[in-house]
């Protein structure tokens, strides 16, 4: 496992040692998810998985977007989660996300409302009850049941995110700097960090396809537009200062063959949830992108 004195010694030989105090305090835990098909009967109620039919309290409506059923993602059981995370020690989560409306529906990309994240707390749990999928569900929109197992690491900001531009380092900031970053740490980085494979975690910084997505985050919830942060340099500043508190909550990969779905061409899911959302346990605004190829 990459420890956190190994990153902060490649930020200093990439050149960056005076950026190594801000950076040190986000480097993230985060637990990447191991997946292991399984047939849904032999995987018990209310464990980790990913894909298969859910365990909900029996009163819980399915989730929906328009006429669309949603589909079930994951569920974690964060008693299985390594400690360090910014989770509770113990209740359920439940992912779902509106797969069956991505090709259907104009207004389906970037809207909050696709997405739905459950939390059941522990004094919930028992009984909780397998729910099959509703009908008007294709199958080409359920996901096959897999097993999950966690493997704790460490994360830190990807080239392009809110973290990093309200350094000064991104395309409108220190290009010298920002090319060490890129250029340099994050390929030594590479080279000490075994990530081959397809990438699911909980918690930590996206593995990213097409960019930011925190300060999306921020101008879904907070109205703004590209138009009003192009033309106004302060306002985009906030905007950056306020995106960082955007954490990721769960990333999904296009594992086809353990699942049955890909995300686009060859993309990723991406859960995100406002800190000040996450320390109250209020899952309502969490926002969900998928990037591909």
């Amino acid at each position: 496992m990459m420890n956190r004195e190994v990153i902060v010694t490649l930020l200093k030989e990439a050149g960056l040692e005076s950026y190594t105090s801000a950076l040190d305090s986000w480097i993230y835990p985060i637990a990447q998810m191991v997946l292991e098909p399984e047939s849904d009967h032999l995987i018990p109620i209310g464990s980790s998985k990913v894909g298969g039919d859910p365990d909900l309290p029996q009163q819980l409506e399915w989730p929906t977007w328009k006429n669309y059923s949603m589909t079930f993602i994951a569920q974690i059981n964060l008693a299985d989660c390594p400690a360090e995370l910014s989770l509770p020690k113990v209740g359920l989560l439940s992912f779902f996300y509106a797969v069956q409306a991505m090709d259907e529906e104009e207004d389906f990309y970037r809207n909050p409302e696709t997405c739905r994240v459950i939390y059941t707390c522990a004094d919930q749990l028992n009984p909780l009850l397998r729910r099959e999928a509703p009908q008007n569900l294709n199958e080409e929109a359920l996901m096959r049941s897999n097993r999950v197992s966690f493997v704790p690491s460490l994360s830190v900001p990807p080239s392009e995110s809110a973290y990093l531009e309200s350094l000064g380092l991104g395309w409108r900031g220190d290009r010298e700097d920002f090319d060490k970053y890129w250029g340099i740490f994050l390929p030594a980085l590479s080279k000490n960090w075994n990530q081959e494979g397809f990438i699911h975690r909980i918690m930590g910084h996206p593995d990213q396809i097409q960019g930011d997505m925190q300060v999306g985050c921020e101008m879904i919830y907070g109205g703004y537009t590209l138009d009003n942060l192009e033309k106004n340099t302060e306002l985009y500043k906030q905007v950056v200062a306020s995106a960082r508190k955007w954490r990721l909550l769960l990333q999904i990969d296009s594992e086809e063959d353990k699942t049955g779905i890909m995300w686009g061409d060859v993309g990723r899911l991406y859960f995100w949830i406002h800190e000040d959302d996450l320390k109250v346990l209020r899952f309502h605004r969490v926002f969900c992108e998928m990037q591909c190829t």
